[in-house]
């Protein structure tokens, strides 16, 4: 059977409709953009991610996923004022969104801003006060602050979950030597089991009173063949030894040292950012503890 054609606007109307079912894709969803972000980013594509989040924003710019998903590539990219405005917006859009207050408490840190990561890292705290005994970040905030009594309280917390980390031990007698003096941080000094971590040991022993610097330093230069745990044990060995002279008024002694820490901090995570941003706080203008 031969069908008639027809004509008029009504039937061209329709006609467009259909083909354009067939040949357009349907609009994106920003749960389809977060879905495609995430896996970009999870695939090591982190230039395509950042572009795929770019333009989701664009098309829901009130979409507090989208947001926190850019922001945390701009972490990655250490690109750290930007993540602070997309975190900021995600707090905008969601006030109770723990994982933005951290991130942005982190954020705020790495650019030596440490009011205000204090005061994002007490938000995750007040929304979640049984995090407090592992924020040890805030701890190392307080530190810079000059609010050492409070970072004594977080460092003792911290024991009580992480009872083998010398890292908490030193921050401790850090805030403790400010707070009071190093006879007191010497007599206060926290118990700590074994931190497998080389050179862990020896630096406990160093600001327990019965090690040395050398001892440190050989401990932390064996292993050279292993270049990636070769970096990170020096880089341990030079910041803790920075930090040791430094609070024993050896200036010129702890920069050298805190100048070799922070040369490998893009390896270290958190610890390597402390590092860059303790020797940028110690070189600036009138920085002093």
């Amino acid at each position: 059977m031969i069908i008639p054609p027809r004509t008029g606007t009504a039937w061209a109307a329709l006609c467009f409709a259909l083909l354009s079912l067939c040949i357009l894709p349907a609009e994106e969803t920003a749960g389809d953009f977060h879905r495609r972000i995430v896996s970009a980013f999870s695939a090591g594509k982190a230039d395509e991610a950042l572009q795929l989040a770019n333009r989701a924003i664009e098309a829901n710019p009130d979409d507090a996923r989208l947001h926190l998903a850019r922001g945390f590539i701009f972490q990655h990219r250490r690109r750290h004022a930007e993540a602070v405005e997309d975190l900021s917006r995600v707090i905008e859009l969601d006030p109770g969104s723990l994982d933005a207050w951290q991130r942005r408490g982190e954020e705020h840190f790495k650019l030596g801003r440490f009011r205000e990561s204090v005061a994002d890292f007490e938000k995750v705290l007040e929304l979640a006060p049984r995090r407090r005994p592992r924020h040890w970040q805030l701890g190392i905030a307080y530190y810079y602050t000059g609010e050492y009594r409070k970072g004594m309280e977080i460092f003792e917390s911290h024991r009580t979950v992480n009872p083998n980390d010398v890292e908490n031990m030193v921050w401790h007698y850090l805030c403790t030597a400010r707070a009071h003096d190093l006879k007191t941080a010497d007599e206060r000094i926290l118990p700590v089991g074994r931190d497998p971590r080389v050179p862990m040991s020896r630096i406990h022993a160093l600001f327990a009173g019965n090690g040395s610097e050398e001892a440190v330093l050989e401990s932390a230069n064996r292993g050279r063949e292993a270049k990636d745990a070769w970096t990170r044990q020096m880089f341990y060995a030079h910041l803790y030894l920075g930090l040791h002279h430094e609070i024993r008024g050896n200036e010129d002694r702890s920069l050298d040292y805190l100048r070799k820490a922070a040369q490998a901090y893009r390896k270290n995570g958190y610890m390597g950012e402390v590092a860059r941003v303790h020797l940028a706080w110690r070189e600036a203008p009138k920085a002093d503890p």
